[in-house]
């Protein structure tokens, strides 16, 4: 049997739990006295979260700039913005509070602070700059992880590329994790999180073809359940606080690299999502939601209905003894009413404007950076992507 050969590490500090800001000081001040806030629309103000974190830091005598306005699918414009504010005012210290775009972009400021040119040679890496500054991340939603890994997704509406770059840099030095801060987050948003949860574990890495530790693999079926019945909570009864805590652990989690271990990842299905992304602005769980299921039905088969179907009875207890074929449909309809009725996410893409016309340059797109090719349990030509976009809308 293949031996899974790996490196675990992981150095994000995490504190988690509702009385954890006033250790925020402490944190900054370990790098200096001179900090850049970046945000989103102004949500973490209404809900009085901006006037707490500006207490902690003025109280220590702490300097912040500010920049707002960071927007879903963050454009490397925005991180411009931002990386001038912060190279302007002399910072030595990221502070990112909102979801995973406001992250995203704040992991590309803390390098990009160091170059001056646009931070788009930056993610396509026609530059490398080795230096970012240390990152403090404070989430506002459970969602892709963002809090704990170093990846970063950018968009550039000028070019319509939606890219991923990894960097050392990236990882945040420190993560405030507050499951009550995430009561503030609206249902749709809540579920749209919840979708792209789900998706970090199931699409990337338990559907892939190679050899996992069968551990990790049970681990996955676990936390996928786990999220299904927590999400369905969080979205009817949004100050539930077991369903709050556990999303937000699972979404630190997906992406620490504890199920990352001796796991190959594959990401057809998020870069299909790139594609989408790349003309529309749809939120990126919303877009992995519409997908999902329309993906397994087009790759069912005879070679696949076994696993989707093991699945099925791990996440959404599908009764056994059934043939693998009609087991994986099953599987497929429980996953697309959970998603559609019980999260109440939209289940088709032409709701959001999304025209036949666009969908081979939509499925060019997602292929473009993987060869014309994407992997996971089959391969998928850039043919098959725009016939799983023609299902979706």
């Amino acid at each position: 049997m293949k031996v899974n050969n790996f490196v675990y590490y992981n150095p994000t500090k995490i504190y988690f739990g509702n009385e954890q800001l006033i250790h925020l000081s402490e944190e900054v001040k370990k790098y200096g006295d001179k900090a850049i806030l970046i945000y989103g629309g102004g949500s973490i103000k209404k809900t009085g979260f901006y006037d707490k974190i500006m207490k902690v830091l003025g109280d220590a005598n702490i300097q912040v700039s500010e920049c707002a306005g960071i927007e879903p699918n963050p454009q490397y414009t925005s991180v411009n913005r931002a990386a001038k504010i912060s190279r302007d005012n002399d910072c030595n210290v990221i502070i990112a509070v909102g979801g995973g775009s406001v992250i995203d972009a704040a992991k590309v400021v803390a390098q990009a602070h160091f170059y001056e040119g646009d931070c788009w040679d930056l993610v396509t890496k026609k530059v490398d700059e080795p230096r970012a500054l240390p990152l403090i991340v404070l989430p506002t939603m459970a969602s892709a992880g963002s809090e704990n890994d170093a990846w970063a997704v950018i968009s550039n509406a000028d070019t319509n590329e939606k890219l991923d770059p990894w960097h050392p840099g990236y990882q945040p030095t420190v993560a405030f994790i507050d499951p009550e801060i995430t009561y503030t987050v609206g249902k749709y948003q809540t579920a749209v999180g919840v979708a792209d949860i789900f998706s970090h574990i199931m699409e990337i890495r338990y559907f892939v073809k190679d050899h996992k530790i069968e551990f990790v693999s049970e681990m996955m079926e676990v936390m996928a359940k786990n999220v299904v019945k927590y999400g369905t909570i969080a979205v009817n009864e949004p100050e539930n606080v077991e369903a709050r805590q556990n999303l937000s652990w699972i979404s630190a989690m997906i992406t620490g690299g504890i199920m990352d271990v001796g796991v190959v990842q594959d990401m057809a299905l998020h870069m299909t999502e790139y594609g989408i992304a790349a003309f529309y602005e749809i939120s990126h769980g919303h877009g992995i939601a519409i997908l999902f299921p329309r993906w397994m039905q087009y790759i069912l088969s005879e070679e696949t209905a076994s696993v989707f179907y093991h699945f099925g009875q791990e996440v959404f207890c599908i009764e056994k003894g059934l043939k693998a074929i009609d087991g994986a449909q099953k599987t497929i309809e429980a996953l697309g009413d959970w998603l559609y009725h019980q999260m109440g996410l939209e289940s088709r893409l032409s709701a959001f404007g999304v025209e036949e016309t666009k969908l081979h340059d939509m499925a060019v797109k997602a292929t473009e950076n993987c060869g014309g090719v994407l992997h996971s349990l089959t391969t998928l030509t850039t043919e098959d992507v725009e016939n799983i976009f023609k299902m979706c809308l």
